[in-house]
């Protein structure tokens, strides 16, 4: 009777933890950058995606292990292209980026990444072209499971900061898509962009003491699945759709 019992409860208890699981979603759609166009998203098993058609878009290549491995765009006779290196833990370690000359592809730079405690802390760039020996990079700090600043630095000088600040109660669901941080058409690797994947809460406000630079606040709306749906970036009085998405769930 014991035996019957227990079988029962751990039935049930495992019952409970299927239907709580979270639903596989992935991308059905998506609009970036101001753009009013929404780029369908096909798929052709787990080792190929493509975002967009033709000329609008880009193609994303996964391996079995479904970590991805580079993307080329337009989609229609691509002429860039960008790769993923990852180290044993399967982190990705830098993003080398190429573009078509003739029928060969030629390296044009590099964004290089450094963790600890298995988080990104700096990101340097490299370029093909000589920098006079300049060295760019930037320095991240984290507080709790959050980026909270970013330190610009030339040959390790400060030169200037970006700091963010989050709404504590708005857990993050972009950091379940974070390969896309990588891929999105968004080129902004050092700003917003980076708690927008990485940070454990959605990013409400960007500041920072560069030059040209603009406060920027970041407002959301969400699909029934708790998935962002909408982001939309407030700079003064000027407020527009900056990221629009789609789903499949199963």
């Amino acid at each position: 009777m014991r035996q019957i019992i227990l079988f029962v409860f751990l039935a049930f208890i495992w019952a409970c933890k299927k239907e709580n699981k979270e639903p596989d979603c992935r991308f059905s759609g998506i609009t970036y950058s101001g753009s009013t166009t929404k780029l369908p998203v096909t798929y052709f098993g787990d080792t190929v995606a493509k975002v967009g058609e033709d000329n609008h878009g880009y193609t994303l290549y996964f391996n079995e292990q479904r970590k991805l491995m580079r993307k080329e765009e337009p989609v229609l006779d691509p002429y860039y292209r960008s790769e993923v290196e990852y180290n044993s833990s399967g982190q990705a370690i830098a993003l080398r980026f190429y573009s078509k000359q003739g029928n060969s592809w030629t390296y044009e730079g590099q964004l290089v990444f450094t963790y600890k405690n298995g988080r990104i802390v700096n990101i340097r760039e490299e370029n093909s072209v000589s920098q006079s020996g300049n060295i760019y990079d930037h320095q991240f700090t984290w507080q709790g499971s959050d980026i909270v600043s970013v330190e610009h630095r030339l040959n390790q000088q400060l030169q200037c900061t970006t700091q963010f600040s989050y709404d504590g109660t708005k857990p993050n669901p972009m950091r379940r898509f974070s390969d896309f941080y990588f891929v999105d058409g968004d080129a902004n690797y050092v700003y917003y962009k980076l708690p927008y994947y990485f940070s454990e809460h959605l990013v409400t406000k960007q500041e920072s003491t560069c030059p040209l630079s603009e406060t920027k606040l970041f407002s959301y709306t969400f699909a029934n699945n708790g998935l962002v749906e909408s982001m939309s970036t407030q700079v003064g009085i000027s407020t527009g759709a900056t990221w629009m998405y789609e789903y499949e769930c199963r």
